[in-house]
């Protein structure tokens, strides 16, 4: 009873281990470490990276299809990827990530070869591992049966914690991933081990010296023209040096701690041993989980992240990706002083994000320096999809210029593209609290069994999430909506993949970090615009149909939703206005959007007709109250707000100016439909403005639509029908007759407004 509740125990812990594998390229690239690539380098690159990607694919698509064959382990794995890819409908390419293999790869073959001839220090790690468990279990057992878990459930979370922190790299590598598993573990425990740091006294010089000459050639007082004697920092599997190269550059050397690939070799092997028997006592309890598999994912991750090589290779994707954005960079890696074991970067001299009396004093603004670290952080993960899942106050510096430099590329994750768009359909179902739809999104990504009712799971998401669009900021914390929507993950069937953790674990950081500096800061709010931007100007089917799903209802546009996206798409840096009038174009001009079509036209001219009738009528009495007040010997209050609010004698007449003319001039605010119009045409204006607007490509925009027959006929109905409404609303306010709407098809009875 005793071994199966202790390894019970680790099951839980190793079951949160799953993260997305880093992803790093190969070492023969030919381009410059300190190169930035420009647009059309990037293309290029990438380009080449997924033909590589492929070609890796193949490979590893055949050794799996072999193993398979000759062996029952992984075998579960093999057959739920490909029932959820078929279910998921992903392309192979999005399910196995770029070149995660490491110079020495995770071999489970290889360790029990290695561990069968050592059995002392297999049991003495065993002893190690279990007993500590084994104690805690026991008094998690006992609470139970008292009934006083949920009391004492704070305080077994931060023994949990201390726990894992003296049980070695690979355990405290486990509990930093399960502070993300809400579907494994109530919110005390994530919080708890959210808190969990790498404490872990530093290793001697003279073992990070004997490591360097190993792994370089020669000895550091050769390699450098100086390094200091003491290490800057120290954490579970390495530390940091300060040193100067020859050439008079300064450089961060990080060394591997010696013995760090035996132990963590060593506790995947022991857990590895009873993981088959386990997953069967879990399914028992309701929970089917491939042990075995998901011990092997870990340990493909792990020795990835102890293999400086890889993390070379990360650091200089990223910084060709990213280092074009304005204010961010990345250290240059010094290739010739870089191996498996010991990585050399150029030194940064600054000071950290969240240090906010040193940006103050450098006269740097730290909500500019946040929303920096936000947009970056989205185009990572929604475009290009390689991100930087680890962004905690430790690996970002700033430069005293304002420059964001990220660091420490060892955990880096990896998002297909069907991945990123599914991330932006979860926001829009949000934003229109479709959870049902949400529900079945989950169940499509593999979160949920396919046999699974989502019902239950939509009013359970119905009830703790917030609205996105209308909630307070204090409601927008990330954490807060992680921490409800946990409880439903925790409560029903849920089995979070890989990237979707990454995912939590980065945003949740990263909002950490950034409320440090800003405390007004909510990254739900803060990264929308540029999900609005997104939908607004990518061609992708998927997004496409999102669009639609958030703008349009029962076949009606939603123009509060429609003009909340604009207004938040123009926020971003990159949104190009007109991009987003193509993709329009395309879909409702397309033969599938005929019916929509044609119900969008009748909206556009139900709120044009609206707007002219309210507006007229507004100006009408504002001119009556005006001349009212002249004919009285008033002064020419009137005419000087008119000019003022009109913007004679200016180049840039500003839409809101308008508007705040009119209502101070009639004393009543504007009609909501008038006020509506006057936001849409200054957010409009503003993206113009701000995205620099190529006349010629908008001209051939213009020429390219007008062609179309149909719209000409559309336009030719458009305009005989506004007509009509305007010279019938004419004669209504002439001879004071009774407003009415025309009938929209022959049985429908006119009726009073």
């Amino acid at each position: 009873m005793i071994v199966p509740t202790c390894l019970f125990v680790l099951t839980v812990l190793y079951r949160s281990i799953a993260q997305v594998p880093l992803v790093a390229q190969p070492r023969a690239s030919r381009l410059i470490a300190s190169d930035i690539a420009s647009d059309a380098e990037l293309s290029v690159l990438i380009s080449g990276w997924e033909r590589q990607d492929a070609e890796k694919m193949a490979e590893q698509a055949a050794r799996f299809q072999d193993s398979s064959q000759t062996n029952d382990i992984g075998s579960d794995r093999l057959r739920n990827g490909r029932e959820q890819m078929a279910t998921a409908g992903l392309k192979p390419d999005d399910l196995l990530k770029p070149d995660m293999l490491p110079s020495t790869p995770y071999d489970p073959a290889v360790a029990t070869a290695r561990f069968a001839s050592e059995p002392m220090s297999v049991g003495m790690r065993q002893m190690e591992l279990v007993g500590p468990l084994l104690a805690f279990l026991g008094r998690v057992v006992i609470d139970v049966r008292r009934g006083q878990e949920e009391k004492h459930r704070q305080l077994r979370a931060a023994e949990l914690t201390t726990l894992i922190s003296g049980l070695g790299p690979a355990i405290i590598k486990a509990g930093q991933a399960l502070s993300s598993r809400s579907d494994l573990l109530p919110a005390e425990y994530l919080a708890e081990l959210s808190r969990l740091q790498d404490r872990v006294p530093q290793f001697s010089n003279d073992e990070a010296f004997g490591i360097i000459e190993a792994e370089l050639g020669s000895p550091p007082s050769r390699l450098f023209a100086a390094m200091q004697p003491e290490p800057l920092a120290a954490a579970s599997l390495g530390q940091v040096y300060k040193a100067t190269l020859h050439d008079g550059r300064e450089v961060a050397v990080k060394v591997q701690r010696p013995g760090c690939e035996q132990t963590i070799a060593l506790d995947l092997y022991i857990l590895r041993a009873y993981s088959a028997s386990l997953t069967s006592l879990i399914a028992m309890l309701g929970r089917e989980i491939d042990l075995v598999s998901v011990i092997d994912d870990f340990g493909v991750l792990i020795y990835a992240e102890i293999d400086y090589t890889v993390e070379a290779s990360n650091a200089r994707r990223f910084r060709q990706l990213y280092g074009s954005i304005p204010n961010v960079s990345a250290p240059e890696v010094i290739t010739e002083l870089s191996s498996r074991r010991v990585m050399v970067t150029e030194w940064v001299d600054g000071f950290r994000l969240t240090d906010r009396a040193a940006l103050l004093a450098n006269r740097l603004e730290p909500a500019a320096l946040v929303d920096t670290l936000v947009q970056c952080s989205m185009r990572q993960m929604l475009q290009n999809g390689f991100f930087h899942a680890d962004p905690h106050a430790g690996n970002l510096l700033v430069t005293s210029e304002g420059i964001l430099v990220y660091i420490d590329f060892g955990m880096m994750s990896f998002l297909g593209s069907e991945q990123r768009f599914a991330i932006i359909e979860a926001v829009v179902h949000l934003v229109n609290r479709d959870f049902l739809a949400l529900a079945d999104l989950y169940k499509t990504l593999g979160f949920i069994p396919l046999h699974q009712d989502t019902e239950p799971i939509a009013s359970a998401l119905n009830e703790a999430l917030p609205d996105v669009l209308n909630a307070s900021v204090s409601e927008l914390n990330f954490k807060s909506v992680i921490d409800k929507l946990g409880d439903v993950m925790y409560k029903y069937p849920f089995s979070l993949p890989p990237f979707y953790i990454a995912i939590i674990r980065c945003l949740g950081v990263l909002e950490g970090v950034a409320l440090q500096v800003d405390s007004d800061f909510a990254i739900i709010k803060d990264a929308y615009p540029y999900i609005a931007s997104r939908l607004l100007t990518d061609r992708s089917p998927q997004l496409q149909r999102a669009l639609v799903a958030l703008i349009f209802k029962d076949g009606k546009l939603r123009w509060d939703y429609f003009e909340a996206l604009i207004e938040n798409a123009a926020e971003t840096n990159d949104y190009d206005a007109l991009a987003a009038v193509e993709q329009l174009a395309d879909y409702v001009l397309s033969p599938t959007a005929n019916e929509l079509l044609e119900q969008l036209v009748e909206q556009v001219i139900e709120a044009l007709d609206q707007l002219g009738a309210d507006t007229a009528l507004y100006i009408y009495r504002a001119v009556i109250a005006a001349a009212a007040e002249v004919s009285s010997g008033g002064e020419s209050a009137v005419a000087n707000g008119l000019v003022a609010g009109l913007g004679v004698g200016r180049g840039n007449v500003q839409p809101a100016d308008m508007g705040a003319a009119f209502e101070a001039l009639s004393g009543t605010p504007l009609p909501e439909s008038t006020r509506r119009a006057l936001r849409l045409l200054q957010s409009l204006q503003s993206s113009a403005a701000d995205a620099n607007v190529d006349l010629s490509r908008a001209g051939t925009l213009a020429l390219t639509i007008l062609s179309q027959r149909r719209v000409q006929r559309l336009l030719a109905d458009f305009s005989l029908q506004l007509t009509e409404r305007a010279v019938r609303r004419t004669i209504q306010l002439m001879f004071n007759l009774p407003t009415i709407t025309p009938a929209t098809n022959p049985s429908t009875k006119p009726e009073s407004l």
